[in-house]
């Protein structure tokens, strides 16, 4: 089963406003974030037409990392 465009343009909608709003207290809620952004870029794969990554694909999606 496939996604229609307005449905993960709904879907990328929200997962932003959910992330606009959480605030991290735990790690816990820095899990959550994880997952949020990496659902995030997914979405945005599938709206560019790409294909979503791989589950098993742990490679690190979201913010860089701090320069040293």
């Amino acid at each position: 089963m496939s996604l229609s465009r307005r449905s993960i343009e709904m879907l990328l909608d929200l997962v932003e406003i959910k992330l606009s709003f959480m605030d991290i207290s735990d790690r816990e809620d820095a899990r959550d974030l994880h997952v949020l952004e990496r659902a995030r870029e997914e979405l945005r794969a599938l709206e560019s037409g790409g294909h979503a990554l791989l589950m098993g694909d742990r490679r690190r999606v979201g913010r860089p990392r701090a320069q040293a």
